[in-house]
C-alpha cells in the first residue's frame, strides 16, 4: 500500500464508529482508488490493534468502541496539593496508546484545561505509568517534552530521584466545587482520534473516612464485575500482547456494566483485588491471576502452536532484513566468500538438501551483489560491531527455537517463563536487526542504548538457555521411551 492508501485507511480506522464488514471497507477503498479484496481487508483488520473483531464477520474500531464511554480515577494527595493531575496510564484502555498521555486534552465545562508541570519523585512517577509495564515506564516518562534533556541511555535507563511531568491543571475545578483529596474525576471520551476527554468532578469526600456510603458499595460491586471479567478473559484470551489490549477487550465486552457513571478505576481495583495482579511474563508484565506464573501455552494459542513456537524457522521465509544483515556483516568484516553464509543463517541442527543449499546460496549471491555496490565500510563502522553481536544472538536464539520446535509438540511441558522470554528475545533482536539493516539511516545517539539492550538480551538468553536445553533433552528421551 502506498502512502495515500495508508493515510486513508488510518483515518478510517481512527474515526469510523459503526460496525462494518471487510466487504464494506473493500468497497470504500475501491471508491478512493485502492484495490483490495474483502479477504485481504479481513486479514489486515484481524491483525490491527485498533480493531475489534465481532460476531457475524463484523469489525469495530477502538474509536467506535470507546467514544462516549466513562472511566474515572482519584488524584493522589500530591497531585491535589499541586492542583494538577497527570494522565499517565489512567486513560488506558480508552485512548490511543500511540499518543503520549501528556498530549491528551481534557475539557471541563466546555473549555480545555491548561497544562501544568507536576513535580514528584521517581517512584511516584513510575506509579503513574504502571499499566504500560514497569519495563517501559521510564521510557514513557522520558518521552514527556518536559524531560527533553533527560537522556536515559546515559544513565543506564534509571530515572533521577526527582522528576517533572506534564500534567493538567485542576485549579478551575477546585475553585468551582471545593475539590479535595478523595474526590473523583469522572471522564468521558469525546474524540478518540484527537484524544479529547471531558471531565466531570465527583465531590464526595466524607467527614468520616470509615463510613461506607452508596458510592462505596457501587464501586465494590464494580470491582467484583471487573475481577470476574478479567478472570474469564485469562481463560479465553490468555495473556494478550499488552495490558492495554487485555483491558480493551474486557472493557469493550462489558462496557454496559463497567463504563458507567459509578465506575471505579483499574488502579484502585488492582490495589484491592486478591485474585488479579500484574505478574511477570518473561521480561515483560501482564495482568494475570494473583501469584501465578503467566503461561506461554494454553487453549488460546493451541492452533498457533501446532505450527511451532513462532511458525518454526522456514528456510526461504526469513525476513529480507535478516539476510541483508548477514551480508552486511560479511562486508563489514571485509570478507568476499558468501558460500559459508547459508550455514550461519540457518539453525545448526536443520538439515537441508544440496539442492536447497545451492538455491539459497544463489539468492544470497544476488543480494550480495546489490548491497556490495552501495556499501560504505566507513559509514557502517559505528553499527557494524553492534550488528555482529545482534546476529550472533539471533543465531543462538533461532537455533534454540528450532530445537524446541523439533523436540516435541508438547510445549506445555517446557519451562513456561523461559519459553516466553525466548519468544520475546526473538522478537526484540529481530526488531533491532530490522533497524540496523537500513544503511541510509543513522543510529547516532542510539548506539549506546542498543549496546545496553544487547547486553541485557545476552544475559537473559544465557539465563534461560540451560533450563530450556535440559527440557529439550528430557522431551527427546521421553519420546524415545514411548517408542
Amino acid at each position: 500500500m502506498n502512502f495515500t492508501a495508508d493515510t486513508l485507511i488510518t483515518h478510517f480506522l481512527r474515526t469510523y464508529r459503526e460496525p462494518f464488514t471487510a466487504r464494506e471497507m473493500s468497497r470504500f477503498l475501491g471508491q478512493v482508488g485502492i484495490r483490495a479484496t474483502a479477504r485481504q481487508v479481513a486479514e489486515y483488520l484481524e491483525s490491527d490493534p485498533l480493531v475489534f473483531p465481532l460476531e457475524h464477520k463484523l469489525f469495530l474500531t477502538r474509536a467506535g468502541a470507546f467514544v462516549g464511554q466513562f472511566f474515572s480515577f482519584v488524584p493522589t494527595p500530591q497531585e491535589v496539593m499541586q492542583k494538577v493531575f497527570v494522565p499517565g496510564d489512567r486513560c488506558i484502555p480508552f485512548v490511543d496508546m500511540e499518543m503520549l498521555s501528556c498530549t491528551l486534552q481534557f475539557e471541563y465545562n466546555g473549555k480545555l484545561l491548561q497544562p501544568k508541570i507536576f513535580n514528584t519523585d521517581c517512584n511516584q512517577a513510575r506509579d503513574l505509568f504502571t499499566l504500560v509495564g514497569d519495563e517501559y515506564a521510564s521510557q514513557y516518562i522520558a518521552a514527556d517534552p518536559v524531560n527533553k534533556d533527560l537522556h536515559l541511555d546515559a544513565q543506564e535507563f534509571e530515572l533521577p530521584p526527582k522528576i517533572s511531568l506534564t500534567g493538567v491543571s485542576i485549579e478551575r475545578i477546585m475553585q468551582d466545587c471545593d475539590f479535595k483529596y478523595g474526590d473523583r474525576l469522572l471522564c468521558r471520551v469525546n474524540d478518540w482520534d484527537r484524544g479529547i476527554i471531558e471531565i466531570f468532578p465527583l465531590v464526595t469526600h466524607k467527614l468520616n473516612p470509615m463510613q461506607v456510603n452508596y458510592e462505596d458499595m457501587e464501586r465494590q460491586h464494580w470491582n467484583d464485575m471487573l475481577e470476574k471479567a478479567l478472570l474469564e478473559s485469562f481463560d479465553r484470551l490468555g495473556p494478550c500482547a499488552s495490558m492495554d489490549e487485555q483491558l480493551a477487550n474486557v472493557f469493550y465486552e462489558n462496557r454496559k456494566k463497567l463504563c458507567t457513571t459509578e465506575c471505579g478505576s483499574v488502579h484502585e481495583f488492582l490495589e484491592n483485588s486478591k485474585k488479579v495482579a500484574m505478574e511477570l511474563f518473561g521480561v515483560e508484565t501482564r495482568l494475570w491471576r494473583y501469584g501465578e506464573d503467566v503461561p506461554a501455552v494454553g487453549k488460546w494459542n493451541a492452533q498457533d502452536l501446532e505450527r511451532g513456537l513462532d511458525g518454526g524457522v522456514p528456510l526461504y521465509n526469513l525476513p529480507d532484513y535478516v539476510i541483508d544483515c548477514f551480508i552486511q556483516d560479511l562486508l563489514y568484516e571485509k570478507k568476499e566468500d558468501v558460500s559459508g553464509l547459508v550455514k550461519k543463517i540457518i539453525p545448526k541442527s536443520m538439515e537441508i538438501s544440496p539442492e536447497e543449499e545451492q538455491f539459497f546460496t544463489l539468492q544470497i549471491m544476488r543480494r550480495n551483489a546489490i548491497l556490495r555496490r552501495k556499501y560504505n565500510w566507513f559509514a557502517d563502522f559505528s553499527r557494524g560491531s553492534i550488528r555482529h553481536r545482534a546476529l550472533d544472538l539471533y543465531s543462538k536464539v533461532g537455533s534454540l527455537v528450532y530445537d524446541i520446535d523439533c523436540a516435541s509438540d508438547k510445549l506445555e511441558q517446557m519451562p513456561q517463563q523461559e519459553l516466553v522470554t525466548l519468544s520475546q528475545l526473538f522478537t526484540h533482536v529481530s526488531r533491532m536487526l530490522e533497524a540496523l539493516s537500513c544503511l541510509n539511516e543513522s543510529i547516532d545517539g542510539d548506539e549506546y542504548a542498543m549496546q545496553l539492550s544487547l547486553e541485557g538480551m545476552e544475559y537473559n538468553f544465557e539465563d534461560i538457555r540451560i533450563p530450556l536445553t535440559a527440557a529439550i533433552e528430557r522431551l527427546r528421551t521421553d519420546r524415545w521411551k514411548v517408542i
